[in-house]
């Protein structure tokens, strides 16, 4: 995979866990909205005041995440929960809880990619030890507004909203760093024209079928296909008009064949099908099907003189022989037809396993 495709898989992974942020954002947003009614409303006018400004903090980030300034935005949020934390505590102790919202933010900081690992690192640890710090400054602290019972009940509240959103963020942080490795496996593992499989992943995907296939007792036949005079169509052409021929026929083989069957872009023109629970003769009436209506395909619309053939190679792979002979006897016998003429199929005869039996000992 290029360094480019790279930086848009990861430009891609970021947008995504700065949208979670953004949810958390509005969350915290609300959430400060209705404590301007509740410190009010127990006469504690300064951290009134004090969530107006911290609702303007929150709107001003989720306003910079929006704009694709996310550090900056992350920033602000530090700065407010930094602040709001000592105002609370200063004024209502540390019963109320307000200071574990340090831990949401220290763990924010970490998906802030512009900052540098061991920045991102000094950063966090400073807001716990600012957390640390609260307990030492204002140890001695009292809540002395009304409501004093439900203390208790405010600060598991608080230890709740804090905890939600940071286990909530990274729960989807989780599942998109998840579902990016598989789509990164997906991606390595196919074509990057054709997207069907590669020829690097293929190998294991047709032992494991060969297995399977043991295991339940049924045939499985190896073709392998070439568009014919591929060359001379790149050099007269061009390598666009190859690869819109390559996209064709990689489209109606997919088309043509099973879901359980297996495609390959084997290289250049070449491609290899694994064709499952399915015995020679079969086979070939089925390949032959494919190699027809190949023929009749037009691939380059813009072109409507550029017609296109391909020749098949055809063995059902039999027991006890090796992977590596089955291919080489289906790519004979992809050989001879390409040399009776082309735009036919071959099957592999048992004269071929004889030879090839006879170069390996």
């Amino acid at each position: 995979m290029s360094s480019k495709n790279t930086t848009v898989d990861f430009q891609d992974i970021e947008k995504v866990i700065f949208q979670i942020v953004k949810k958390v954002s509005y969350f915290s947003l609300l959430i400060h909205i209705l404590l301007i009614f509740m410190f009010a409303h127990i006469g504690a006018i300064t951290l009134a005041a004090v969530n107006i400004f911290s609702v303007f903090a929150w709107a001003l980030g989720i306003f910079l995440i929006t704009q694709g300034l996310n550090s900056l935005a992350l920033r602000v949020f530090c700065i407010e929960v930094v602040l709001h934390s000592v105002f609370v505590c200063a004024t209502l102790g540390l019963e109320v809880g307000f200071q574990f919202y340090l831990w949401t933010i220290s763990s924010m900081l970490l998906v802030d990619y512009q900052l540098k690992l061991k920045k991102a690192f000094i950063y966090s640890v400073s807001l716990i030890l600012a957390f640390a710090a609260l307990y030492f400054f204002f140890k001695d602290v009292t809540y002395n507004y009304p409501y004093a019972e439900f203390i208790p009940l405010i600060k598991i509240t608080n230890i709740i909203i804090a905890g939600l959103p940071m286990i909530y963020a990274f729960v989807l942080i989780r599942e998109t760093s998840i579902s990016q490795r598989k789509e990164l496996t997906e991606m390595a593992a196919r074509d990057h024209l054709t997207k069907l499989y590669n020829r690097r992943f293929a190998r294991k995907l047709i032992i494991d079928t060969r297995q399977r296939c043991i295991e339940s007792d049924s045939k499985m036949c190896i073709v392998m296909g070439d568009i014919d005079f591929f060359k001379r169509i790149n050099d007269t052409y061009g390598h666009d008009k190859g690869d819109t021929i390559l996209m064709s026929v990689a489209n109606a083989i997919t088309q043509y064949l099973s879901q359980k069957d297996i495609i390959v872009r084997w290289g250049g023109g070449e491609f290899l099908i694994i064709l499952t629970d399915t015995e020679e003769s079969a086979a070939f009436e089925r390949i032959e099907q494919l190699r027809q209506n190949i023929h009749t395909l037009k691939p380059c619309p813009d072109d409507p003189e550029i017609s296109i053939s391909m020749s098949f190679g055809l063995i059902e792979w039999r027991p006890l022989v090796s992977l590596n002979d089955t291919l080489h006897q289906a790519d004979t016998a992809l050989y001879k037809s390409k040399h009776s003429g082309r735009n036919k199929t071959t099957i592999a005869t048992p004269e071929q396993d004889y030879i090839n039996n006879l170069k390996s000992v």
